[in-house]
């Protein structure tokens, strides 16, 4: 092969990728546009911020066809170089496009059966007849199977190419290797406007590789090689500056959103679902009556984080307001991780799509590895998820892509977990031994309950076929109740969730123990909240009541340094205990002094015992109600306010977050708040109506799913009603307006 003074790429190829992409874009757009998010229709509220923000839609809708057009080019020109070097270089655009629609038709067969739930809408909602294609898929096939065939059609592209720079040596082969090597860093690192740049420059200056010295080339690729190798190897220069510190173990807060406590060791089949829990609580503290202060995830965390209540920092709902955000962190609200700090801790969080509270406040993180949430990233999303034949790739589903739009990190349709796991390796093998803790926060259980393959079929039932079989569809205006066999379905996909967890849980503490890590950390496995699960009528989900053990009861298990405190033969603790009493736990053991008073306990003194000397009492209380419908028990008893999608606000000069703004607003979800105190046996729940307070108490041990009510004469009832009323007193500073408690902002109000 001479040389070849025509450009190696010809603009014709340019043409055919910017037509296919506009046309196929385009056709996505129109026939799979989705304004839902799990299931709830967001139209009106999508319509009215694209209204207001048509500019962010604009620059959303270019971003995404940007990232296809880069695809299409590399595709294309690949694809145009294999037909080149076999010296067919008229090769028509039919087939090409054939070619490159066979790529990605098999791209999205093995992204369908890995992530079934990210095309959930499009098949059970826009074009349910096509459900029996997914069913096939799933049923029958395995990624595998097209991971193999995209391989080969890889690995005979490869194969022609490196024959071709063997067999000629010249200038253009080279070229053609440097191409593919600049395809393969773009695809990687997900810079496509870069590739975008690249592709203008290869057209435009398309027959200027001949003027490139020979020895040039040979250069230019070992630069790409080393390219490719420079993360692992400044990885390891990282390491080299890290210093080991005595007595600065490495902490890991391990939790996986809405976890429910009797799912650890559940047993089905004869096998428990959490096998790697199960082995990791031989070597812990085990608190088995632990809860959660607040069932929803953005104040249950800023609770476990600051050691206090929701009610004392203000952060009590998932949209708080800026002033609300700016107390976390603040003088008087430290956490966690800003106490470690002081002694020389590095702090990192990484999570799925529930983990986008970690950006949206300052917790003290001196890195955070998880998406965000705002209207913007919303729209990126939707935007995105139209694009069938872009999915894919955006996904990872394409030899590890899936770094195009860091926006879908956000997704809650795509539970694969490998994405946090490999992030949080970078971290420990970054780290080595110096002083560092690590919040890993899985969303796999979070609903709509996304399991990747093959974990989806783990506990699901293989003859079901309905909406129901690859995710929980959420929709809170729809309150009919499922039937029997969705039911089970349901739960079992929860089920299925969990043991994805359990697994990815099982890879960290294998990453652990064979870095020689795991027998000096302090690892601590938890959640912030639990979910109810159609049990008696307490519904599905988490937030909206109190009643049953279901949402608050979490797993709490805490390893601590084998040299400094020895697991004993008590290390089962049955007394109750709350996600407030991690922080004066940690505390208490670096002997941290802090001036300020905390509700929670430190764990310390316990330890090797069985229960708590005095008869203590936990808070919980309620989150913000996300549907004004339905015809549940936990619906009748409220203080009705708005609609979630008409409380919101898109607050431009926040990056488009999505807040609560409204103080009546704020003060309203403040007062309508269901309340709890519990022990170790009973539950007293303040319910505030319209018509009056409502009190609600149960025995723990004997009624777990709180049908029988107990209240006003069993002789506990006035006890635990007036400690209810003295803690939020202490910790609200409320007022009392007849057995109304009237939350301290909304006294202020009324004061001025």
């Amino acid at each position: 092969m001479g040389p070849n003074q025509a450009p190696l790429f010809p603009i014709r190829i340019l043409k055919i990728s910017l037509w296919f992409t506009v046309f196929f874009y385009l056709f996505f757009l129109l026939f799979n546009t989705s304004f839902t998010i799990m299931g709830v229709d967001v139209g009106d509220f999508l319509k009215q911020y694209l209204g207001a923000f048509f500019g962010v839609y604009l620059t959303t809708t270019l971003k995404v066809f940007s990232v296809s057009l880069f695809l299409h080019l590399s595709l294309f020109s690949l694809v145009y170089l294999t037909y080149h070097f076999l010296n067919q270089k008229k090769v028509s655009w039919v087939v090409l496009s054939v070619w490159v629609l066979l790529i990605e038709c098999l791209a999205l067969c093995h992204s369908m059966v890995s992530f079934p739930q990210i095309y959930g809408e499009f098949f059970f909602f826009r074009y349910p007849s096509f459900a029996s294609f997914l069913y096939f898929l799933t049923d029958h096939t395995s990624p595998f199977y097209f991971s193999l065939v995209l391989g080969l059609l890889l690995l005979v592209f490869i194969s022609i190419l490196l024959f071709q720079v063997y067999l000629h040596k010249n200038k253009e082969t080279f070229f053609v290797l440097v191409h593919v090597l600049i395809l393969g860093l773009v695809h990687l690192s997900g810079s496509y406007m870069l590739g975008i740049v690249y592709f203008a420059l290869l057209f435009w200056q398309g027959k200027q590789y001949q003027r490139v010295h020979i020895k040039s080339y040979g250069l230019i690729i070992f630069l790409l090689i080393f390219f490719y190798l420079l993360p692992s190897v400044w990885n390891q220069i990282e390491v080299l500056t890290k210093s080991k510190e005595k007595d600065k173990p490495p902490i890991f807060i391990l939790s996986a959103d809405s976890l429910r406590y009797d799912k650890v060791g559940q047993i089905i089949d004869g096998k428990s679902i959490t096998p790697n829990i199960d082995s990791f609580a031989k070597d812990s503290f085990v608190f088995h009556d632990h809860h959660t202060t607040i069932p929803r995830t953005f104040p249950s965390w800023t609770d476990l984080l600051t050691g206090q209540y929701s009610m004392s920092h203000k952060v009590r709902d998932m949209f708080p307001s800026l002033e609300e955000k700016q107390r976390i962190g603040s003088a008087s609200f430290p956490t966690i991780q800003q106490m470690l700090q002081k002694l020389g801790y590095r702090s990192y969080a990484v999570g799925s799509f529930a983990a986008d509270i970690f950006p949206r406040a300052n917790f003290g993180f001196d890195e955070v590895f998880a998406p965000n949430f705002n209207a913007r990233i919303m729209t990126v999303q939707r935007t995105a998820e139209s694009q069938l034949f872009l999915l894919p790739f955006l996904t990872g589903s394409w030899f590890s892509g899936g770094m195009y739009l860091e926006e879908m990190d956000g997704l809650s349709t795509w539970g694969d977990g490998t994405r946090i796991l490999n992030r949080f390796r970078s971290i420990v093998k970054r780290e080595g031994a110096s002083p560092y803790s690590v919040t890993y926060f899985s969303s796999v259980i979070h609903f709509p309950y996304t399991p990747a393959y093959p974990y989806y079929k783990s506990f699901t039932s293989p003859n079901y076929y309905g909406k129901y079989k690859y995710l929980k569809f959420v929709d809170p205006t729809n309150s009919a109740l499922p039937n029997e066999e969705e039911t089970k379905q349901i739960r079992g996909l929860f089920d299925s969730a969990v043991f994805a967890f359990d697994v990815e849980f099982g890879e960290i503490i294998s990453e652990l123990k064979e870095r020689g890590i795991y027998e000096e950390a302090i690892i601590i496995l938890t959640a912030d909240h639990g979910e109810a699960l159609y049990e008696d009528v307490h519904g599905q989900g988490h937030g909206e009541h109190l009643r049953g053990e279901a949402v608050t009861h979490v797993p709490l298990f805490i390893k601590f340094p084998k040299s400094k405190i020895e697991t004993t033969t008590e290390h089962e603790f049955f007394g109750i205990t709350s996600s407030v009493d991690l922080y004066p736990t940690l505390m208490d053991y670096f002997g941290i002094p802090s001036k300020s008073k905390f509700p929670g306990k430190s764990l310390l003194p316990i330890l090797g015992k069985t229960n708590w000397e005095e008869d203590r009492y936990v808070y919980a209380e309620t989150g913000i109600w996300f549907s004004d419908t339905g015809d549940h028990f936990f619906q009748k008893q409220r203080i009705p306010y708005p609609n979630i999608l008409s409380l919101h606000q898109v607050v431009p000069e926040q990056d488009y977050q999505i807040m609560i703004t409204d103080p009546i607003y704020r003060e309203t979800i403040a007062f309508s708040k269901h309340r709890s105190v519990q022990n170790s046996n009973y539950k007293l729940i303040y319910i505030p109506t319209r018509q009056g307070v409502l009190f609600e108490l149960y025995d723990r041990k004997n009624d777990p799913l709180n049908r029988k009510n107990l209240y006003p004469l069993h002789p506990v009832s006035a006890k635990m009603k007036d400690l209810l009323y003295k803690t939020v007193i202490q910790w609200e500073e409320a007022t009392l307006a007849g057995e109304y408690l009237i939350p301290s902002s909304l006294s202020d109000i009324n004061e001025n």
